[in-house]
This record gives structure tokens, sequence and C-alpha cells, in this order.
């Protein structure tokens, strides 16, 4: 077949239309790589939102979780004064009740400003902070058995948490009197009691 008998007009309606043809599926492989692309965009940034509000949803629901299990503790440490202002008008009282109730011959007692208080051990305590007081008795006791009595009824009745850190014992005589108002022993003891506040001062208050 010579060039001559060939139909150019037939040839150039095909070769248009198959440029034609190629150029909308380029455009068409392009547009739809930039469409993918669009949407993986679009899908990682919902993807990402929602991770994130999920991860608030399960921050919340492990927070919600962990009110239940320790507001009870919580406010019963509050309700005890262990948490708060200290309790020193109640420390008073109770030394008072407690000098008349087991019939101490003499009670003498002092209390030193709160403190920051750091335990010997690691303690996580987050927002809040540890204080103590210091607190000195002097006892004049007719047996040592008095003392177990006097700490024994201070730990019942007390507002507060407390540790004895020492006492020192010391005989008033070399006679055993068994007079009721006799004093055989005298005790010297250092305590502590401990207030946890938050750190930054707000005061504490719970509706029990």
């Amino acid at each position: 077949m010579n060039r001559k008998d060939i139909d150019w007009i037939i040839v150039r309606g095909a070769l248009i239309s198959l440029l034609l043809s190629i150029i909308v599926s380029s455009s068409l492989v392009v547009g739809s790589f930039y469409f993918k692309e669009a949407m993986n965009r679009e899908f990682n940034m919902h993807n990402a939102t929602f991770m994130n509000i999920s991860q608030r949803y399960l921050a919340i629901d492990e927070e919600e979780k962990q009110i239940k299990t320790y507001l009870p503790e919580f406010i019963d440490l509050y309700n005890k004064g262990v948490i708060g202002e200290e309790q020193r008008l109640n420390w008073l009282e109770m030394l008072r009740e407690s000098e008349s109730s087991i019939r101490l011959p003499a009670l003498a007692y002092t209390i030193n400003s709160q403190r920051p208080y750091t335990p010997a051990f690691p303690v996580d305590l987050g927002r809040f902070k540890l204080y103590a007081s210091e607190m000195s008795l002097q006892l004049s006791l007719l047996h040592e058995g008095d003392l177990l009595n006097f700490l024994k009824n201070m730990d019942q009745k007390a507002s507060g948490l407390f540790t004895v850190n020492n006492c020192k014992f010391s005989k008033s005589g070399s006679i055993v009197l068994d007079n009721p108002k006799a004093v055989n022993v005298s005790v010297d003891c250092n305590l502590d009691w401990y207030t946890i506040k938050l750190a930054d001062g707000t005061e504490i208050k719970v509706q029990s």
C-alpha cells in the first residue's frame, strides 16, 4: 500500500482520538493519584483526631475509676484529720481527757510549729505535701503500763496520725509506791503528728 492510498483524514481522526484518550487517561491517573493523596491526608487527620479523642476518653475513664476507688479512702483520711488542716485543738483536748481517764499524776506537753516533712523512704505525693508537728510529752506515771494505756487512748480518740519517735524512762525513787497518785516513773516522749495538704497551699474541703 502506498502512502497515497492512505486516507489521512481518517488516520488523523484516529490519531487525534488516540491522543485525546492518552491525555484523558493520563489526567485520570494523575488526578486519581492526587485524590488518593488528599484522601490519605484527610484520613490521617481524622484518624489522629479520633485517636486523640479516644485517648482522652480512656484517660477520663481511668480517672473516674481511680476516683471511685480512692475517693472513699480520701474522705476517710480527711474525716480522721490526716488530710487538711492540723487538728491541734483536738490533740490538746485528747491529752486532757487521757490524763483524766487514766488518772495520771502529772502531764505536761509542748507542740512545735508545723514543718514540711520528708520520709526516709520514697513517697509519690503528687500534688500534696506532708507536714509534721513535733509534740513533747512529760508524763508522771504510777507504772510503765500507764504509758501504754495513754498512747492507746490517743490512738483511738485523737484526730490525725502520729508516731512515737522515742521515750526516755527514769525512776522517781528506789521504793515503788502503791498510792494511785504516787509518781514511780517519769517519761519524756517525742511524737510527730502528720498532716497532708495541697502543695500550693489551697485549703482542702470535702463534703462527706
